[in-house]
């Protein structure tokens, strides 16, 4: 690791954070909605299984001008393949600028349960595939912003830490060898977190990894039964804790080194991780507490 790269990026996180304390708006409402997005994401460990819903959230000044726009969406960015050498936000670049023009606003993009793996339905993974994903991502979630109603944009977070032991075979090696910083604790248990943020009717759950997109899937149903008109889910959110498979689907291969159709196990930290993860969110979406802190 290059500990002078790492320091420089955290200093220009930190002010950025401490630079968005100060609004130059006061934001008055939100405009949320989401979309089917056919044609440009598959699945190709479980073909059957497809997420293709952008979920768009737009934050308003008091004279209703976009402030900022959020786009979340299931999908790798990962059109350029294993011959870019570039350093590039892939499809994703193309998408902000799209919206950012026709705004006049910044847009932020959120990966949602893009695990499994959910990858850019493309056939060269050429730059021109990317720009195309990219516009046809932008027309879409430009279009549901159009004419939806403008709501309240009161904010409520909630949070759960839970915990769950680590064990990845692979995982532990690299700890050991220091490759992996070791996250466990006295008991070699690894704690995490989950996150419910409601803005108005948009309800995001956070999850610390890459989430398959069947328990995405259900996620979301467990919003919207809970109250949420525009469900979304945000990714690789606190931690990166690899793969999040169902209980179900889970099988560790023989060989983790030619894992075949079980690549995701073996980035996985566990079997246990997606239950306790879909225990979590019961807990979120059940408490009537804001800021939650309870290890299981």
């Amino acid at each position: 690791m290059n500990q002078r790269y790492l320091d420089d990026l955290k200093e220009k996180i930190y002010q950025t954070i401490a630079k968005s304390f100060v609004l130059e708006h006061e934001v008055a409402g939100i405009k949320t909605g989401s979309v089917r997005v056919p044609g440009v994401v598959k699945n190709i460990r479980d073909p059957e299984i497809v997420d293709d819903e952008l979920t768009v959230l737009q934050f308003l000044s008091t004279s209703n001008q976009p402030l900022l726009t959020l786009m979340d969406f299931p999908c790798h960015p990962e059109v350029l393949w294993e011959g870019n050498p570039h350093i590039t936000s892939d499809y994703p670049a193309t998408l902000r600028c799209i919206v950012e023009a026709e705004t006049g606003a910044p847009c932020i993009f959120f990966s949602g349960a893009l695990g499994g793996m959910m990858t850019p339905d493309v056939e060269d993974h050429s730059f021109e595939e990317a720009e195309e994903m990219g516009q046809k991502l932008a027309k879409a979630g430009l279009s549901v912003l159009q004419d939806p109603e403008i709501i309240d944009p009161t904010i409520r977070f909630k949070h759960h830490k839970f915990s769950t032991k680590l064990q990845n075979p692979l995982f532990k090696i690299a700890i050991r060898r220091g490759l992996l910083p070791e996250p466990r604790d006295r008991r070699g248990r690894l704690t995490t977190e989950a996150n419910l943020i409601q803005i108005g009717n948009c309800w995001f759950v956070t999850v610390p990894g890459e989430l398959l997109p069947k328990l995405g899937l259900v996620i979301k149903d467990k919003l919207r039964a809970a109250g949420a008109q525009v469900p979304g889910i945000i990714g690789l959110a606190n931690d990166e804790l690899g793969y999040i498979l169902p209980k179900e689907d889970f099988r560790y291969p023989l060989n983790p080194l030619n894992p075949k159709d079980h690549y995701e196990e073996t980035m996985s930290i566990s079997k246990a991780i997606g239950p306790k993860l879909m225990e979590a969110v019961d807990v979120l979406l059940m408490s009537n507490r804001y800021h939650i802190d309870g290890n299981e």
